[in-house]
């Protein structure tokens, strides 16, 4: 079946769609290609499909629930019908979960060339009767995809993936409608719209379509500030009311929208729920404590809970994870995402900035102690030499580790300004690059900041060759365009913002070339696709990872993590973009994301490592059996592990705790 927009093809064997291809691709994308298939339910039994016309229908029962789907090609769009039937003489009661359709947008992670030419970033929202699925490209392209929903409500998604696949795999989404209750004998009905659109036009789309645009100013607040929200729709004539938390709040009409405000009393989430008309949906938000006093009480937890301060143990001075079940720190020598180096470095870094504005004695001696253990098990002064693990560890070897080093010493000459840190700094520098690090994309250092600090101390010669290499990184990653080498992901956000980060701090730090300028405008076109565009704190401006909590957390799940502190590195990428190129634009997206984040930390001074969002996820073999599974999501997980990077980059940002306001 084809229409303007694209071709789909059915799957007689159980009722769903195969493939759904643009007319204008030159690839031929299958945008929903999975492991399951396409608007089938999930543990019904398929009775049989027909094609009456431009529609295809389905029959499925599961006991005495009976479902009919209808996909309806019409000149602009495909309409997909499910109609849910009590067949039995009992009340039959639904859960949140409890009915799951497939929804299979082709967001996985191959090669670079695969994903930017043959995979979609999938942001999905489901906000009640006002719930959506924006789906793109993962590069630039010229058309988007949408599914809107037009009847019924969506409550929650999950996830279906292939264990074997590790982080190269979001999985199979499952989109479940929200709780109902049918007598016997009644129907319900849900309907939702595929549709195409030229890029950026999604919010048309939704408008289009009978959808309703929420808008905040910002998703997260300071206690003391205000909610504001916009909301728009084609109709405006029906009764409006808004809630939050469940508290009737007032609303006004300007210029065809509708505009609330709201100050919130209290610290936490805040749902805000709308009726319009017979439509119900919703949004959130979320209110943060004053950044200055969650900062102070986050780095006094990590003062008293988070150091190893036991002089006869080699992990003296280390900073660790923190299980807050067990209250009690955590440390893994084999499992190398829980030992003392790699990310939980960014508490070091936190306390380096800290430190530059405020005077706190015992920081200070923590922070003393962390580089102490640092020199003693982990880095090498003579040969610039990061190891992995303690012992000097050289199982090993991880250039991440090389740049996160590099940025800590930075940090401590920024902080006490002794030259021994350039040494260090200049040391580590020359090995990253003997080692490769120019096919390299790391989060740890931007680079052109070492050489500008170390030219302005006066060491010029040194300054340019260090410059040199930077250089050929630079030249590199822009003549590699979107064809990112594979590192620990195949594919993933946090290789694509070094790809702007480094050439954006070489334009805004050393040679503002408009050649290399281009490039970092077309790479964080690329990047901004992973960023969410939903109504939530959790999701708006979170840019789409998939693995953290498994390689982070405690109870070590793969599935969507949102939020997650990596998402700050996109911020701190757009930034050093709109600082080279003047575009505004990006400072913003950036402040939204950082507050966003927030959330991750504790008013007690606690934090979480990751958010799991699915509703559950289920872990597959490559046959498309049951690993394991479903395991319960929408959790923080209780390790505080690798999130004070967003803290210690948010400081970075404008060099004072008022940026982010």
């Amino acid at each position: 079946m084809k229409n303007r927009w694209f071709s789909v093809e059915p799957a007689p064997e159980n009722g769903g769609l195969k493939s759904l291809v643009l007319n204008n691709d030159p690839a031929s994308m299958n945008w929903i290609e999975g492991i399951g298939t396409w608007g089938v339910p999930l543990d019904f039994r398929f009775l049989g499909m027909e094609k009456r016309g431009n529609t295809l229908l389905s029959r499925y029962q599961l006991d005495t629930l009976e479902l009919e789907v209808t996909h309806t090609m019409e000149e602009e769009l495909l309409r997909e019908r499910f109609t849910f039937r009590n067949t039995g003489t009992f009340d039959l009661y639904f859960q949140r979960g409890g009915i799951s359709l497939y929804a299979t947008f082709n967001d996985s992670y191959e090669s670079a060339d695969v994903c930017i030419a043959e995979r979609c970033h999938a942001h999905l929202w489901c906000g009640g009767e006002n719930s959506y699925v924006h789906a793109t490209k993962m590069s630039p392209f010229h058309t988007e995809l949408a599914l809107i929903l037009t009847e019924g409500a969506l409550d929650a998604y999950s996830v279906r993936r292939i264990e074997q696949k590790s982080s190269n795999d979001r999985g199979d989404f499952l989109l479940h409608p929200e709780p109902f209750h049918l007598l016997p004998g009644a129907t319900l009905s849900l309907e939702w719209i595929v549709t195409a659109f030229p890029r950026g036009e999604f919010r048309k789309a939704l408008l289009d379509h009978g959808g309703s645009v929420i808008s905040f100013r910002q998703e997260t607040v300071f206690l003391g500030e205000t909610f504001q929200l916009e909301i728009e729709q084609k109709n405006l004539s029906g009764e409006f009311s808004a809630f939050c938390n469940g508290i009737p709040l007032k609303s006004t009409v300007e210029n065809g929208k509708i505009r609330i405000e709201h100050v919130p009393d209290t610290l936490g989430e805040h749902r805000f729920d709308f009726v319009s008309g017979n439509r119900r949906f919703h949004a959130f938000g979320f209110c943060s404590e004053p950044f200055e006093q969650l900062l102070e009480k986050r780095i006094d937890f990590l003062l008293k809970h988070q150091q190893m301060i036991d002089p006869a143990s080699p992990l003296y001075g280390a900073f660790l994870i923190y299980d807050n079940e067990e209250h009690a720190q955590y440390f893994s020598y084999r499992n190398r995402d829980c030992n003392a180096n790699r990310e939980r470095t960014n508490m070091s870094l936190l306390l380096c900035r800290y430190l530059r504005t405020h005077k706190n004695p015992a920081a200070e001696r923590a922070l003393d102690l962390a580089e102490q253990f640092f020199l003693r098990e982990i880095y090498d002064t003579a040969t610039g030499a990061v190891f992995d693990n303690i012992g000097r560890s050289t199982e090993t070897k991880r250039l991440y580790n090389n740049a996160g080093m590099i940025n800590f010493w930075l940090e401590l000459y920024d902080l006490r300004k002794e030259e021994k840190y350039l040494d260090w700094i200049e040391r580590s520098i020359r090995l990253f690059y003997e080692n490769g690090g120019c096919h390299f994309y790391p989060n740890g250092t931007l680079f052109s900041d070492c050489v500008s600090r170390i030219r302005a101390a006066g060491r010029t010669t040194t300054a340019d060759e260090l410059q040199a290499m930077v250089k050929r990184h630079v030249q590199k990653i822009c003549s590699t365009d979107y064809r990112f080498p594979p590192h620990e992901v195949n594919f993933e956000q946090t290789i694509a913002t070094p790809a702007v980060a480094i050439p954006a701090a070489w334009c805004a730090l050393i040679d503002n070339d408009p050649e290399i300028l281009a490039e970092t405008k077309r790479l964080v076109e690329l990047l901004d696709l992973f960023q969410g565009d939903q109504p939530d704190y959790r999701l708006h401006e979170i840019a789409i990872r998939h693995w953290d909590e498994f390689w982070f957390g405690k109870r070590k799940l793969y599935g969507d993590t949102f939020p997650h502190y990596l998402s700050v590195l996109s911020a701190r990428a757009f930034l050093l973009y709109a600082a080279c190129s003047g575009d505004k634009h990006y400072e913003e997206k950036a402040k939204r994301c950082m507050r966003n984040n927030l959330c991750l930390f504790s008013p007690d001074g606690s934090a979480s490592c990751a958010r799991l969002h699915p509703f559950s996820v289920t872990m597959l073999n490559p046959d498309g059996s049951v690993k394991s599974g479903p395991h319960r999501g929408e959790f923080y997980d209780p390790w505080a592990n690798d999130q004070d990077g967003a803290l210690y980059l948010i400081l970075s940002a404008g060099g004072s705790t008022e940026f982010c306001l």
